[in-house]
């Protein structure tokens, strides 16, 4: 029975340290375009996995030709060195060859070249690119069927645990030009719960402690009657 206790004291200050750098990482991105927040899941004490809250962030106005926010379930795809990601962050940038790109550096799928002249860009709800009026190709918008099936990569790209599968063609999905959709991290109640979490896992920290103790003074106790 007092094995069971240890392990259970000590199941629960690993799950609640976990907990805590779930809830520390998730407030250290309140403030980043597309950031989703992450929710530990937890079975007895045990840590099964962490899973992303894909819900709707907040829009953003920035006026930026170049941000763009995506309201409905859909992501942007972008190639990377290891295949396709999906990210919700629209912060883009332009190529001085004319391509979309994320601030990291990563191109946005959709066959889209910006001439480096283009004094006006507009880019439709649905991806479509204007510049000066004449239009200069389209943004690739995806969504999925089973959104379960994303994985984080990073703080705002996803992949497909399975790659077998394929993202499909937008439906609900539309681009608002001009916006960014923010992280979807509420502070105060991360605020609230990192502090529960650290009273929590102090208290485990105590309990264990106080078994350590007491085999100390079994052990030397022991030791004396010898």
């Amino acid at each position: 029975m007092r094995l069971a206790y240890i392990y259970r004291n000590i199941s629960g200050a690993m799950a609640q340290e976990h907990r805590l750098n779930v809830t520390a990482n998730n407030l250290a991105n309140a403030s980043t375009p597309g950031f989703k927040k992450d929710v530990p899941v937890f079975k007895d004490f045990i840590v099964l996995n962490t899973k992303s809250d894909l819900s709707q962030g907040q829009l953003s106005r920035t006026d930026r030709p170049l941000d763009l926010a995506l309201t409905g379930p859909g992501f942007l795809q972008v190639d990377t060195p290891n295949g396709p990601r999906y990210t919700r962050n629209g912060a883009l940038a332009l190529t001085s060859e004319g391509q979309l790109v994320t601030q990291e550096g990563l191109p946005v799928a959709g066959d889209v070249t910006i001439p480096p002249e283009a004094k006006e860009i507009v880019i439709t709800p649905l991806g479509e690119v204007l510049a000066d009026g004449q239009s200069v190709g389209a943004i690739e918008i995806v969504e999925f069927e089973d959104p379960g099936q994303l994985e984080k990569q990073g703080n705002t790209l996803f992949r497909l645990r399975d790659p077998n599968l394929a993202p499909q063609i937008a439906e609900e999905t539309r681009l608002e030009q001009g916006y960014l959709e923010m992280s979807n991290v509420n502070v105060t109640s991360g605020m609230i719960e990192l502090i529960d979490l650290n009273r929590s896992y102090e208290a485990y920290q105590k309990m264990i402690q106080s078994y350590e103790e007491a085999d100390t003074r079994i052990i030397n106790d022991v030791g004396r009657l010898y």
